[in-house]
């Protein structure tokens, strides 16, 4: 599984734009998937015990998680943006020190970032209007899950390494294992040992920390893509990674907020509603987990080219980025609407829980095809020196298109006028996005060598 002898290390800088997007994406994609593979596969079993209130405390403690998985994300792309623009230059061992000191970083602020969550579990449950058992299961939940949380985010460093080296298929092995895991796992602790929601926890857990074991595995003994520097030589890395990765933490963190807004909103129609979103959230993935892999596939393919001074080879990977997005999309939403009966009837879903899964799969699962472009787009921010763009575009999508456009919705015609909220809201942001991503790339050829920095 390691690098072929003689293979160039710019990998990205010759052939065929578009054959980088795709195989970048579909193997990140896949990677990507098993990640949240773990998830569904864990919301199917417990959806079995058929008690809502297991259901959707799952579903309620995915949104608390979620906020150190978009932490970790955007540690990801800051180290794997600088690595892949240290190999567009020559700089080899740069780009091993800099995967080396990403590896310390993530699993220190990892491991704050989930005791921070800790120490706020009952805030954020209280928000999502848990009561009873559902508060009792989804409260132990994460006390199991946010331990590990920094085995997540040291594995998740270790894709992106992996593939800013242009290894996909090794950065798509790591989340493999996990998934195959849960798998074999999952119905023996909820169903042979009786834990039932608590069994599961266990099985996610111990999924993440194999997510560390292999990745590491990968990235430090097989392929040796990182060393470790004096401690002042780590601070030195992470400060040149934070200019990247904390706007690129904060743009991350955007999704959750967002999610957690929609949630707040749909926890007003009961357990059942939040059963249903539980649902949604876990096919989001699966169904769209290639547009969420595009934009960290992407970022390395503009990162080398304009690590190399090649900008028309970085303007046209934007371009097929935003083709790939769409032709995805496109098939993936005809995908989830012929199969919404037979999703309702795996989760067993009645009532308002599968009103939400028809709604997503006819209505607001369009919206990935506005989302999509503003993930590509994000590559292209911060690989081109502008990570607050980024944040920006993120947070206006995720706030200013999340909470007025879903009130109203609801106002009007409730979880049916909430879904259509969803969807109208992605359209803005995501053409001024784009506007302002050609209009970057534009500036920076006629700059010529210009070097490229972070900046605002």
């Amino acid at each position: 599984m390691s690098q072929k002898p003689g293979r160039p290390k710019a990998v990205f800088t010759q052939g065929s734009t578009m054959r980088h997007v795709i195989i970048m994406t579909s193997t990140a994609a896949i990677g990507m998937m098993a990640i949240f593979f773990v998830d569904a596969v864990t919301l199917f079993y417990v959806s079995q015990l058929q008690d809502p209130a297991q259901t959707a405390a799952v579903g309620r403690a995915s949104y608390v998680v979620g906020f150190v998985i978009a932490l970790a994300v955007g540690l990801m792309i800051g180290s794997s943006v600088l690595i892949a623009r240290s190999l567009g230059e020559g700089k080899t061992k740069k780009a091993k020190s800099y995967a080396g000191s990403a590896l310390v970083g993530v699993a220190v602020l990892g491991a704050i970032f989930s005791v921070v969550l800790l120490l706020s579990t009952n805030w954020f449950l209280a928000r999502l209007d848990a009561q009873g058992e559902a508060l009792d299961h989804a409260r132990r939940y994460l006390y199991i899950i946010l331990p590990v949380m920094p085995f997540l985010t040291v594995g998740m460093v270790s894709m992106g390494i992996l593939r800013a080296h242009g290894a996909a298929r090794q950065s798509m092995y790591i989340t493999l294992i996990g998934g195959l895991l849960t798998a074999t796992l999952d119905p023996i602790f909820i169903f042979v040992f009786g834990l039932e929601v608590t069994g599961a926890a266990i099985v996610s857990a111990i999924a993440r920390i194999s997510f560390a074991t292999y990745g590491l595995y990968l990235v430090v003994l097989v392929n040796k893509m990182a060393i470790l520097g004096t401690l002042e030589q780590i601070k030195s890395d992470l400060a040149d990674m934070a200019k990247l990765a904390v706007p690129a933490m904060f743009t991350n963190l955007a999704a959750p907020v967002g999610a957690f807004l929609i949630a707040q909103k749909i926890s007003e129609f009961g357990d059942a509603a939040i059963a249903g979103q539980a649902v949604v959230d876990r096919l989001i993935p699966l169904a769209f987990g290639v547009i969420f892999a595009l934009s960290g596939a992407v970022g390395p393919i503009i990162g080398q080219n304009a690590g190399a001074r090649l900008m028309p080879r970085a303007r046209q990977t934007l371009i097929d980025g935003i083709i790939f997005n769409t032709a995805y999309v496109a098939l993936a939403w005809g995908a989830l609407f012929l199969g919404r009966n037979w999703i309702i009837s795996i989760y067993a879903a009645t009532g308002n829980m599968a009103l939400m899964i028809d709604l997503f799969t006819t209505i607001a699962a369009g919206a990935f095809l506005f989302n999509g472009v503003i993930f590509v787009t994000n590559a292209a921010f911060n690989n081109l020196g502008k990570p607050l763009w980024a944040t920006g575009f993120n947070w206006l999508r995720q706030t200013l298109g999340v909470v007025p456009f879903i009130w109203l919705g609801a106002e009007w015609g409730g979880l049916t006028g909430l879904s259509w909220g969803i969807l109208a809201g992605s359209v803005p942001f995501a053409l001024i996005a784009l506007w302002a991503a050609f209009a970057l790339i534009r500036s920076q050829t006629s700059a010529g060598s210009e070097p490229i920095t972070a900046r605002t």
